[in-house]
């Protein structure tokens, strides 16, 4: 987020989005910035789905810039100050201490109850690659990390 240090002017804001097409929303509102005067930057927030943050100088300069795009629902009536806009969109670093070959249980979603072993971990996406146990066909399957747990460490073993 390129902010305006020294613009006295500058105001938060939040766009309501669809759920799922925030990144779709934030290209189109992009591709709209050379026609709206005002407007200083553009964040989709790593904690906040269904939101964008819009640094502008007014709020008719982003209900200018919103108009008549897909996937838009509005604005919030309440400004952000410009602390609790930097804090929605920092992402949060989560300790990641899965490591391939770790056997681990599934705490929610479809395989919940499963225990699998870890054949990859993308920590950029913070998702894991496992393989099911008791699965009659083995295939591997991408989950997010924060639903699992370890139950026995590939580093126990050594």
């Amino acid at each position: 987020m390129e902010s305006t240090e020294n613009n006295e002017e500058s105001h938060f804001f939040i766009i309501r989005v669809t759920i799922g097409r925030e990144m779709q929303a934030l290209e189109r509102l992009e591709s709209q910035l050379a026609r709206v005067d005002g407007i200083y930057s553009i964040v989709k927030p790593y904690s906040l789905k269904g939101y964008i943050i819009v640094e502008a100088r007014s709020k008719d300069s982003v209900s200018e810039l919103i108009y008549n795009i897909k996937h838009i629902r509005g604005i919030i009536n309440k400004e952000l100050s410009k602390v609790e806009a930097l804090k929605t969109i920092e992402k949060k670093q989560q300790k990641i201490d899965v490591n391939v070959g770790d056997v681990v249980k599934v705490l929610s979603g479809p395989f919940k109850g499963e225990t699998a072993t870890v054949k990859g971990v993308n920590k950029e996406k913070e998702e894991l690659t496992v393989m099911f146990l008791e699965s009659a066909v083995p295939i591997n399957v991408n989950i997010k990390i924060s639903d699992v747990s370890t139950v026995k460490s590939e580093s126990d073993n050594k």
